[in-house]
C-alpha cells in the first residue's frame, strides 16, 4: 500500500517532533511519499493537476499538520479547497479518490 504524506507545517525546521517524524518516513521511499506543501509552493500557487495525480497514485493519504487555533494551516486549507474539487471527487468520472484511506 503506497502512502502519500502531505506535510503542511509552515515552520517545519523549528518543529522537533514533526521534523523527526518526516525524517523517519523519508527512510521508506518505496512505501511512503513525503510531500511538503510549504517547500513545494512557497508562493502558494498550487499545481492542481500535479496534486491530483499524486493523490490518485497512492492508496492512503495522510495529512500531517500542527493544529492552529483548532484548524489547519492556511496552505493546507487552500490545498484541500483547490485539489478536492467536487468534479474531481464526485462528478462524472470523478472517482480518483474512491476507496482511499484518509488519515
Amino acid at each position: 500500500m503506497k502512502t502519500l504524506v502531505i506535510v503542511a507545517h509552515p515552520n517545519l525546521q523549528q518543529s522537533r517532533v514533526n521534523k523527526r517524524w518526516i525524517a523517519e518516513l523519508r527512510e521508506h521511499p518505496d512505501q511512503v511519499t513525503v510531500h511538503e506543501l510549504y517547500a513545494a509552493y512557497p508562493e502558494k500557487t498550487i499545481d492542481i493537476e500535479r496534486e491530483q495525480a499524486l493523490v490518485a497514485e497512492h492508496d492512503r493519504l495522510v495529512l500531517q499538520y500542527p493544529l492552529q487555533w483548532y484548524s489547519t494551516p492556511s496552505l493546507l486549507k487552500q490545498w484541500l479547497d483547490e485539489v478536492f474539487t467536487t468534479t474531481w471527487l464526485f462528478g462524472p468520472g470523478g472517482s480518483k479518490a474512491a476507496g482511499k484511506e484518509l488519515v
